[in-house]
């Protein structure tokens, strides 16, 4: 991870049917470029830490309930290592959840939004299939929506609980989300899909789409590029991704979700 990164070609949107999309950005890290201050502030920045405040985070903890068990290992490091912030559980009650799903899609909307109010960044914790679940997709996105910070943390590293071997890492959910500017100036969400070319031999094709789950446009955020008129930024080309075995998660994840929530101002 870390190393030098090029946008390159931003992806076409064809606004007819909204285009296709290349090849997907590739994993990077931010945290290569996150160190400390320069040796001649080190001491005036430990002196000026004595007279200021810490910075009060509230998380938002976005997963796959099947990843329960890696996830609360990193809950659990959250809780141990970030003094004074405060954690938001995410629906971690799967009978409030189940509660809410027969209650339709616009209260698990609000159950969202709700959680997500007052919180300073919204962190993704990815596994094998977090990037096809269409609430997680839509946590992602009031963290746009909201100006919050974002950030995927990859939890295949970690031992499952079970087989006691770590997995291969799952694809960013942010890859399949993305910001796209329309010919009036105005940005929307959009969401990439796998769209079939073929019928005896199916083959397939990525293109983006209007995000359906929230249709009204947005700011664009902070950590991304601006795309031109017609063209989609991905949300994965500015938004960092850590692994939480390889990063050292257990120590790093309050800094990470600080420089997120900084990223956007917050």
């Amino acid at each position: 991870m870390g190393g030098s990164f090029s946008r390159g070609t931003p992806p076409r949107l064809g606004f007819s049917s909204l285009g296709s999309l290349g090849q997907s950005a590739p994993r990077y890290s931010l945290l290569g470029g996150l160190g400390g201050p320069s040796p001649s502030t080190q001491g005036l920045s430990s002196l000026a830490s004595l007279f200021v405040k810490p910075v009060r985070r509230r998380a938002f903890f976005s997963f796959h309930f099947e990843d329960i068990m890696r996830v609360n290992n990193v809950r659990q490091s959250w809780r141990t290592h970030s003094t004074g912030t405060i954690l938001i559980p995410s629906f971690t009650d799967s009978s409030l959840w189940e509660s809410k799903q027969l209650e339709g899609s616009d209260a698990l909307k609000k159950l969202i939004r709700e959680g997500v109010e007052h919180t300073s960044a919204v962190c993704v914790l990815a596994g094998s299939e977090t990037w096809l679940r269409r609430w997680v997709k839509y946590e992602i996105a009031r963290a746009v929506i909201d100006n919050r910070g974002l950030l995927t943390v990859h939890i295949n590293g970690l031992n499952h609980h079970q087989r006691r071997i770590p997995d291969r890492l799952g694809p960013n959910p942010l890859n399949f989300l993305a910001v796209g500017q329309d010919e009036f100036g105005r940005f929307y969400l959009f969401e990439k899909f796998a769209v079939a070319t073929g019928y005896a031999y199916p083959q397939y094709r990525w293109e983006w789409r209007r995000y359906e789950d929230y249709t009204r446009a947005v700011s664009l955020p902070a950590y991304l590029a601006r795309p031109a008129p017609g063209y989609v930024t991905p949300l994965s080309t500015g938004a960092p991704e850590y692994c939480f075995a390889t990063d050292n998660g257990s120590k790093n994840i309050g800094l990470w979700i600080d420089r997120a929530a900084q990223m956007v101002g917050r």
